[in-house]
């Protein structure tokens, strides 16, 4: 163990990682348990539609914050949280020894699943009736607190608008850096091989 990481820490940093060892040994009783906690959330579901991030994380065993890699020793998928970047630790697959990887940023795995759970979200928001909200014959304390609420609701939800603004503002000018890249590569390979072939012919002509 490394970084005066204690066992208890461990352990708690490699909980996802033991986690999808379990879900590959036991899928039906993990999807099961999924399907659920799913009902269950349904039954107690809130009025309001949720943010984002509760779309994203629910019912999902990879989360944005964990890195997920393959053990250099038997191949097998591991996850491990951000936070045990760099580690040293045994492989909860094999037991073979190995440093867990610099988080990267969100895996593949994670934006898959998130993405299509947005995607899910969105197209029922879009195909749901509008609600009607009654508030006749409420008291005014309630009505006054439930207007708190909502305005606290509206300042976060303006909040989040300005922050997932920023992101794809971000996300936009990344791309455009990719694409440009991408055509220097291109360029530089179209001459590498330009020059290959002018070699080549000289080659043939000696």
């Amino acid at each position: 163990m490394s970084h005066g990481v204690t066992a208890a820490t461990e352990i708690a940093l490699l909980s996802p990682l033991i986690f999808r060892r379990l879900a590959i040994m036991l899928p039906f009783v993990i999807s099961e348990g999924l399907d659920m906690a799913d009902a269950n959330s349904n039954s107690n579901a809130p009025e309001n539609v949720p943010s984002p991030d509760q779309i994203e994380t629910a019912g999902v065993q990879v989360t944005e914050r964990d890195i997920v890699f393959d053990c250099p020793h038997c191949g097998g998928e591991l996850v491990v949280d951000m936070d045990g970047a760099g580690m040293e630790v045994n492989c909860t697959l094999c037991g073979g020894g190995l440093k867990v990887p610099e988080y990267g940023g969100p895996s593949l795995e994670f934006l898959q699943a998130a993405t299509a759970k947005l995607a899910k979200a969105v197209q029922g928001a879009r195909n749901a009736a509008p609600k009607k909200f009654h508030f006749e014959g409420r008291p005014r304390d309630e009505l006054k607190h439930r207007q708190n609420e909502l305005q606290r609701a509206i300042l976060e939800s303006q909040a989040q608008t300005t922050e997932v603004k920023g992101h794809i503002h971000h996300a936009t000018i990344q791309l455009h850096r990719y694409q440009l890249k991408l055509e220097v590569i291109q360029e530089r390979q179209a001459e590498l091989k330009a020059e290959l072939n002018a070699l080549l012919q000289a080659l043939n002509q000696i």
